[in-house]
């Protein structure tokens, strides 16, 4: 059936609908988020933390069943290519073969409570760490703590300092 002259619209293209969804997904995301942070507390917390992580570690065990990437450079590109599929609104501000930090300018799901942001990043740190057991994510500067950027850092365990 064709569409009726009253329901006809211009349509997006696929661009246009990508970003849209994309924004509203995370959108709606955030939102979840801060619903569990407001009606449990710690307890929504926790969970969002236990979510990201099996989600984290979901991912890594099916990227290690095709290639094996070890090491600041081929993780940290894995990382660079997630973070592009969602903004670009990313610099690299630091490399070497021991650490990578990525500045994101703009929190692209909108964070405002820093115990969100670092329950949610629970994702990165388990992937990176999942991928190379040398290799570990943390949250430096962070935007819902009202910093002026949040920066992802990718570096080398010391092992040294490990419990």
């Amino acid at each position: 059936m064709t569409i009726p002259e009253a329901l006809k619209f211009d349509r997006l293209s696929i661009e246009e609908k990508y970003d849209r969804a994309v924004n509203g997904y995370m959108k709606r995301l955030c939102n979840l988020y801060d619903g569990l942070y407001q009606k449990f507390g710690e307890e929504g917390l926790q969970l969002i933390r236990d979510i990201s992580r099996r989600y984290g570690t979901n991912i890594a065990t099916n990227i290690k069943k095709r290639r094996d990437l070890k090491g600041v450079a081929q993780v940290g590109k894995y990382i660079l290519k997630v973070f592009d599929m969602v903004s670009d609104e990313w610099e690299i501000t630091e490399f070497s073969d021991q650490r990578l930090v990525i500045s994101v300018s703009r929190c692209p799901y909108g964070f405002t409570i820093d115990e969100i942001c670092r329950a949610h990043t629970c994702m990165e740190k388990a992937l990176v760490s999942t991928l190379d057991e040398n290799l570990t994510h943390y949250v430096g500067r962070s935007i819902p703590k009202g910093d002026p950027c949040c920066e992802h850092i990718i570096c080398v365990v010391d092992k040294a300092t490990q419990d």
